[in-house]
């Protein structure tokens, strides 16, 4: 039998419980049949790939786009590992998605180097099982460039301060020769 029945994954994924007819009962008390894998057009939670991702600072959050394809809202684990330590990210992080939508899911990362990094993305059912498979989202780390960039305005800002003050007290001693 080429197609496997997803019983346990829809009971696991969708919010609610059971009924004995073979669908899963929703927070808002509407059936939602068991759907087959493999089968085309079969709606599901997954990871949506997307453009590379660019982090200048120390910390920060990356988004994590998940499409909820089913009729009810799904609470799901979204689990980020990265291929090289130039980033930390956390175990898991919790993301309740609504129906028929794409949410962007905020993973928070910490930048220990700068380079390219490759994050390898995945959702689970808060029992455990893995939804899809992990998508791949690469990411560049310049974690200097916040505080080199700081630096720079900071600077920039003291010496237009700095040149202000001289034209002033140029302007002053000007205006007392004159007078004088």
């Amino acid at each position: 039998m080429k197609r496997v029945l997803v019983a346990a994954l829809a009971t696991a994924l969708l919010v609610g419980s059971a009924s004995p007819a073979g669908a899963v009962q929703t927070t808002s008390n509407k059936p939602v049949t068991v759907l087959q894998a493999n089968e085309p057009d079969v709606p599901g939670v997954f990871v949506v790939p997307g453009s590379k991702i660019n982090l200048v600072s120390r910390e920060s959050n990356i988004p994590v786009r998940i499409k909820n394809e089913f009729d009810a809202e799904i609470r799901v684990f979204v689990y980020v590992s990265p291929d090289n330590a130039r980033v930390i990210t956390p175990n898991a992080v919790e993301v309740t998605v609504p129906p028929l939508t794409t949410i962007n899911a905020k993973v928070p990362v910490q930048a220990i180097a700068n380079g390219d990094v490759v994050l390898d993305v995945w959702l689970t059912t808060f029992s455990g099982i893995q939804l899809g498979k992990p998508v791949q989202l690469n990411m560049t780390v310049n974690a200097d460039v916040e505080g080199a960039l700081l630096v720079g305005f900071a600077s920039l800002i003291g010496v237009l301060l700095v040149l202000g003050v001289i034209r002033t007290l140029r302007k002053k001693r000007q205006m007392h020769e004159v007078e004088a």
